[in-house]
């Protein structure tokens, strides 16, 4: 593995906070610039109301990727990592510090475990700073699993989200696997990144993987431990996620068809990676799924084509089973 890494980072229409981020990112007392080679994936966003500016300007070791229109998160993410030049990538969200310290960590790990992904502990911006510790994947959740007065409870009685992570506390001080990526922070090597398939998109653009920031962290986490690898937390690397900085109207879910994209993505690893017939059936089963689900189910339709070529190379390519990987962290079917 090289010394360089290179940072990849997808932004919509929340550019805000991205030039204090690159700063802190370049900063001289944590690495030297030409360490870094970071790539700043535009995903199609024109100006943003007369704030934007050409980062590279001010940024020398910032390289601008522009889509030339929306593509979602999930793409950029993949195109980003194509244009790495590096062997070490990290992924990480356009509103996160990551603590001083992590560089030589991060590289060093890749170097040692280049098959695996590994994850920063996430801390709160604010008093009094929690902080989580990767998450446990609960396939369903049911009453059990939400807090008394949740509205999750009144929305969808007691039936969440599909692959959804809960956040998970600390288990020791030297690095761990975890079940699932939380944090949009995580680094691993660009081979194992394109071994697994990344987000599996498509450019033409019929079809693109997933369109706003939801469940990306379980996809990937999921992809890797079906292909052999797994998934590590450190608890020495902290990234600090500015969760509360950014208004809602300028989140990466910006879009009249958010809500759609959100359980889309859901749908997309049942349909192309839950390759376990009684799970993917009892999940369809579900009574208290919402509205949306029906959107979902349309639009997968209309990319069945793709999802059953990626449902076939799915089926010959992970190496381990769904119910290896559920009874391994002990979670719920």
């Amino acid at each position: 593995m090289g010394k360089k890494i290179s940072v990849v980072i997808p932004f919509k229409a929340d550019y805000d906070e991205l030039p204090r981020v690159l700063e802190h990112l370049l900063s001289p007392s944590d690495t030297k610039h030409d360490n870094l080679e970071i790539i700043v994936v535009n995903d199609g966003s024109q100006n943003h109301f007369g704030k934007f500016v050409p980062l590279e300007l001010s940024y020398p070791n910032v390289r601008v990727v522009n889509n030339p229109k929306s593509f979602g998160v999930g793409y950029s993410f993949d195109r980003g990592v194509s244009e790495a030049s590096n062997d070490t990538i990290i992924l990480m969200g356009c509103d996160v510090y990551a603590k001083e310290g992590w560089y030589e960590k991060v590289r060093n790990e890749v170097s040692r475990n280049p098959n695996s992904i590994g994850c920063a502990v996430c801390v709160g911006d604010k008093p009094p700073y929690r902080k989580y510790y990767g998450a446990d994947m609960l396939i369903t959740m049911g009453n059990d699993d939400l807090p008394p007065k949740s509205k999750l409870r009144e929305r969808r009685g007691g039936f969440t989200d599909l692959f959804r992570g809960k956040w998970a506390e600390k288990k020791g001080d030297e690095p761990y696997e975890i079940s699932c990526l939380m944090g949009a922070f995580y680094w691993t090597s660009k081979a194992w990144y394109q071994k697994i398939g990344g987000f599996d998109t498509e450019v033409n653009n019929r079809f693109a993987g997933h369109r706003v920031w939801s469940h990306l962290e379980p996809h990937l986490s999921l992809k890797s431990y079906l292909h052999g690898g797994n998934c590590v937390l450190y608890p020495d690397i902290e990234a600090t996620h500015l969760f509360n900085r950014v208004t809602r109207e300028n989140k990466y879910t910006k879009g009249s068809r958010s809500a759609e994209w959100f359980h889309w993505n859901s749908q997309w690893i049942l349909e192309t990676m839950v390759i376990n017939d009684f799970t993917r059936n009892r999940i369809r089963d579900f009574k208290t799924r919402e509205l949306n689900w029906n959107v979902a189910e349309k639009m997968i339709k209309e990319h069945y084509d793709t999802v059953l070529r990626y449902r076939n190379r799915n089926r010959l390519e992970f190496r381990i089973e769904l119910k290896d990987y559920m009874d391994k962290f002990n979670l719920k079917i």
